[in-house]
């Protein structure tokens, strides 16, 4: 469902900033007061989230920026996955390793999505790991879940990715 999305910038105030500024302590880079306020402790969180990040560095919250934190928390938020793991995040895995086919990111092999990490589920994050280049060990950790996010936002824009709150669902 899409929602609204305004840029934030130092003289924003408000809940939008509050929930950003809890997102950048969540993340390691802003220490200061979750108050509402945009000013320069986290225009400064900003600027080092971009220039860590990848995105345009001018302290200012479009939607690029706001895209990369949205996919850095729930990064941060994935649990470490094995064999012998179970739950939503095994089957969120699991969906979005079988979903890969459909978007021509390959075929991994999985049968069910069951929310077991059994071999099966194993072999398949083996075959997306060497893939992409990551240390194929069958661990979905902080890399691999990185990798699987861009699964979930493939051919999308920043915007698309904001407006329709990829990274607020499961």
């Amino acid at each position: 469902m899409p929602t609204t999305f305004t840029a934030l910038k130092e003289g924003s105030t408000g809940a939008d900033v509050r929930k950003l500024q809890q997102n950048l302590t969540t993340l390691k880079y802003y220490t200061g007061a979750v108050d509402g306020v945009f000013g320069a402790n986290t225009k400064n969180a900003i600027v080092k989230f971009q220039q860590q990040n990848a995105v345009k560095v001018d302290g200012v919250v479009g939607y690029e920026t706001e895209a990369a934190i949205q996919r850095q928390v729930w990064i941060s938020q994935r649990q470490t996955l094995k064999q012998g793991s179970q739950g939503t995040d095994v089957r969120n895995l699991q969906g979005l390793l079988h979903g890969a086919s459909e978007i021509g990111q390959g075929d991994f092999g999985i049968t069910s999505i069951d929310g077991v990490f059994g071999a099966n589920t194993k072999a398949a994050v083996i075959k997306f790991q060497q893939k992409n280049n990551l240390t194929a060990d069958g661990i979905v950790g902080a890399s691999t879940w990185k990798q699987i996010s861009f699964l979930k936002t493939f051919d999308m824009s920043p915007e698309q990715i904001v407006l329709n709150g990829v990274f607020n669902l499961a």
